[in-house]
């Protein structure tokens, strides 16, 4: 009998060991993952302060790169690494924090930055691109070679041992390809800024029942056997009424969103797997263009091309003048191994057709082009419509420039020469 209990208690020990173990390593992966996604998004966020002209303009750029070095900061220190040598990456990141809070929160003047300023922001940006290679290599061996976090951290805590282990190596390599700043400065978060819902333009139409709903679903996904799982009004907190469906077809689950007014299908999504690509991103652009001209939809133009686990994400715009208005959007998803349809989303398209908008330029191209950073050579120029943190619909000149290895997109308000995005495009 006491065998048999010291059994049950030895089996209870090691269970309850394996699972505070199953916890910490849950919980360094998904420190490290994070602090990959920050300091992936903290270069990117550099090298668009890069393309901006003033300190106004360039200010809220700075206070988004401040959080982030605070964030990448936050998630170094929850790895295990206060025991070994990892003091440049983090002495980096105290330096974005600092260099950002003074240039871009604490200073109130509007002028543009110096010399030495933007000569540091410049380093700063560079030093971000070789941490953030280093750490993709990291991840990219840890998540092919399955390797585990608390065993990085029971060779760094037996000092007897040789300390040979591909993430302290790769960790080491990182720390020293980073430059040795001295300055140390802990940031405080930014509070979070309340989320503001779009004003979505009104649906027009005749008001549809749920079976109607139901109707116009099975015609625009041409499942007309499929099984109805489910039915419901939208909740309180929808943008728009509309009724939520649920339908079963092919053995598959299909979840969709329909309006009240006009029946129109908002979006819908189709669940499976795709394991495998038989189809190039070329050939799934012809398959949703045709999936839209089925559809009706006209004057559209394919301006994202992106591919995740299998499946393209391809996004158009409506083009009205021969102007990209880009808050009227439609996503779709095609799945790579036959060339399914599995999500399409028009709810921009369907709220956002931007009629109001005065589609002819106050400025003259030249005259925008005076607003542009001096170090950007213009590629190419267009007129568009776009959205901006206002929540306002704007012509804009769209340019499309390059500053060395990197491209940009710089939005400039057509009416006044205004700064609305610089965004940096990745490879």
């Amino acid at each position: 009998m006491l065998i048999i209990g010291l059994a049950v208690w030895g089996f209870q020990e090691r269970q309850m060991k394996k699972n505070v173990m199953i916890h910490a390593e849950n919980h360094y992966q998904q420190a490290f993952h994070e602090l990959n996604y920050y300091v992936d998004s903290l270069e990117e966020s550099l090298g668009t302060a890069l393309a901006m002209q003033t300190r106004d303009t360039m200010r809220p750029q700075l206070v988004e790169t401040w959080r982030l070095s605070a964030l990448a900061h936050a998630a170094a220190n929850e790895l295990p690494l206060t025991l070994m040598p990892f003091n440049r990456t983090n002495e980096f990141l105290s330096h974005v924090g600092e260099f950002t809070y003074n240039t871009g929160v604490k200073s109130t003047n509007d002028r543009k930055l110096s010399d030495k300023e933007y000569k540091n922001l410049q380093q700063l940006y560079s030093e971000s691109r070789t941490i953030r290679d280093g750490l993709r290599d990291v991840q990219a061996k840890v998540m092919k070679e399955h390797l585990r976090w608390m065993d990085v951290e029971y060779v760094l805590q037996d000092k007897n041992q040789n300390q040979d282990n591909q993430v302290i190596d790769g960790m080491k390599r990182i720390d020293n390809q980073a430059t040795e700043y001295t300055n140390s400065f802990s940031p405080e978060n930014p509070k979070n800024v309340v989320l503001q819902k779009k004003n979505l333009n009104p649906i027009k139409g005749t008001e549809v029942s749920g079976s109607q709903a139901v109707s116009h679903l099975k015609k625009w996904t041409g499942l007309s056997n499929a099984q109805v799982v489910k039915v419901a009004k939208a909740g309180k907190g929808s943008n728009v009424p509309a009724y939520e469906i649920s339908m079963k077809a092919k053995k598959r689950s299909l979840s969709a969103s329909v309006t009240k007014k006009g029946g129109h299908v908002i979006w819908y999504l189709f669940e499976r797997p795709v394991r495998k690509e038989t189809l190039s991103l070329y050939e799934a652009s012809q398959r949703s263009g045709n999936y839209l001209n089925q559809h009706a939809f006209k004057n559209m133009e394919l301006t994202k091309r992106n591919k995740y686990n299998h499946v393209a994400v391809l996004t158009y715009v409506l083009r009205k003048n021969n102007i990209r208005v880009y808050p009227a959007s439609i996503r779709i998803k095609v799945a790579l191994d036959n060339g399914e349809i599995l999500a399409f989303d028009q709810t921009d398209y369907l709220f956002n057709k931007c009629d109001n908008v005065p589609l002819k330029p106050g400025l003259s191209e030249a005259e925008a082009r005076k607003q542009l950073n001096q170090n950007l050579k213009v590629q190419e120029t267009d007129l568009a419509v776009f959205q901006n943190a206002m929540l306002k619909n704007v012509l804009c000149y769209e340019f499309f420039a390059t500053r060395g290895n990197d491209t940009y997109r710089v939005l400039l308000n057509a009416a006044n020469g205004n700064q609305e995005k610089v965004e940096l495009l990745k490879e």
